[in-house]
């Protein structure tokens, strides 16, 4: 019978829960806003099955294989521009729609929150980043089933997610296709429902789209874009807004984000995935324009022939790994450092309003507030790519 004795040794991944023969166990959340399993004893049959599928308990080997990287940005330039860096999860998604297959991966519900859900329609609206922790409910049951059924399967989920459910399976699929991304922690949805909620109060409406990292001045910075269905539509950098200073700051995420248990090269997925900030450096005589590019590890023997089937729809640069990961891949290995208050962070959260309980913790001052408001101006101007880069 799982227990967790340590909040830092569960990652939420549901596979204990997903396994269960008898439903005994619930993902509950704990008063951080996080899911942790929840054992009911008179169903329990001591079977010890959420046991042995604890990916963290029973780490699933990567494979040995020679590991390729790339630096690539999709060729269709509205993916580009919708999405947080160079755009390689929708063509492969629409690979994988085309014939017959599933893609799983992180998306908003009706009140936007952070879901994992399986869908065979389009590909679109899996892309971009969500900086909060996504509610797999039966996902991993039901992948499953549709691999089983001989179904192509596309899972896109944090390291953990994928170590996850490759736990869950105990044995490989041909046709599941995995893609990991480097993360540096993951929010709790609780902290994300009390800032929608904060924000639709504050504007007066309800909302009708989200980007975490909109290129609103280019890649390399975006920014929190809502548009809400009055037609206003914010925009907030890590600077000055609540969500995104809590991310970046590293005061808001799961305790098992501080030391994660999944961070190296080698994974057992068939695909990484981060951010690309040094273009240029990676493939020589690359112009970085600041429309994004997108980092890629091929993980296994099967990522690299599907990247051959889909290397048409995308500018796609072989590079060099290690140099790669010196340049824009330090989360690879390394867990972020919490913030030296992060146990204090979540204490008196309901009391008080996001705005007001942030100022303790890691303060906006107005001094951020009058360089947020410049950039729009030197940008309407035209002159704030040439202030950027004369930093």
């Amino acid at each position: 019978m799982i227990v967790v004795k340590n909040k830092a040794d569960c990652c939420g991944c549901t596979a204990c829960y997903s396994v269960c023969p008898q439903k005994a166990i619930s993902m509950q959340q704990d008063q951080e806003g996080f899911l942790y399993p929840f054992v009911e004893i008179s169903k329990c049959i001591d079977c010890k099955l959420c046991d042995s599928v604890c990916p963290i308990e029973n780490k699933v080997e990567s494979k040995m294989f020679d590991r390729k990287a790339y630096v690539l940005r999709a060729k269709d330039v509205g993916i580009v521009s919708t999405s947080t860096s160079g755009g390689f999860v929708t063509p492969l998604g629409e690979w994988i729609l085309n014939q017959g297959g599933v893609i799983c991966g992180a998306t908003y519900n009706e009140e936007y929150k952070v879901v994992h859900k399986i869908s065979g329609g389009g590909a679109e609206e899996f892309r971009g980043s969500k900086y909060v922790q996504s509610d797999l409910g039966d996902c991993f049951s039901e992948i499953k089933k549709h691999l089983m059924h001989e179904t192509k399967v596309c899972f896109i989920g944090t390291p953990c997610q994928v170590y996850g459910l490759k736990s869950y399976l105990r044995k490989e699929y041909d046709n599941l296709v995995t893609v990991d991304l480097v993360c540096h922690g993951t929010p709790s949805p609780k902290l994300w429902k009390k800032y929608l909620d904060e924000q639709k109060d504050k504007y007066h409406s309800e909302i009708d789209d989200i980007v975490f990292r909109n290129k609103t001045y280019g890649y390399h910075s975006g920014t929190m874009r809502i548009r809400f269905k009055n037609q206003f539509v914010y925009y907030g950098s890590a600077r000055v807004d609540s969500m995104l200073k809590s991310f970046f700051a590293e005061i808001s995420s799961r305790p098992s984000c501080y030391k994660c248990r999944f961070k190296s090269v080698e994974r057992c997925s068939d695909f990484t995935i981060y951010d690309c900030w040094h273009a240029n450096n990676l493939v020589e005589g690359l112009v970085d324009d600041d429309k994004g590019f997108t980092n890629l590890i091929v993980q296994s023997l099967k990522g690299e022939r599907i990247l051959d089937r889909i290397a048409d729809r995308y500018e796609l640069y072989a590079t060099n790994l290690e140099k790669a990961i010196e340049l824009d891949g330090t989360m690879i290995c390394n867990s972020a450092e919490p913030h030296p208050r992060r146990d204090e962070y979540y204490l008196n959260l309901d009391k008080e309003t996001l705005r007001a309980h942030i100022q303790k913790f890691v303060p906006i001052r107005i001094r951020d507030y009058l360089i947020e408001k410049s950039k729009g101006i030197f940008y309407r101007m035209g002159v704030y790519k040439f202030l950027k880069n004369k930093k």
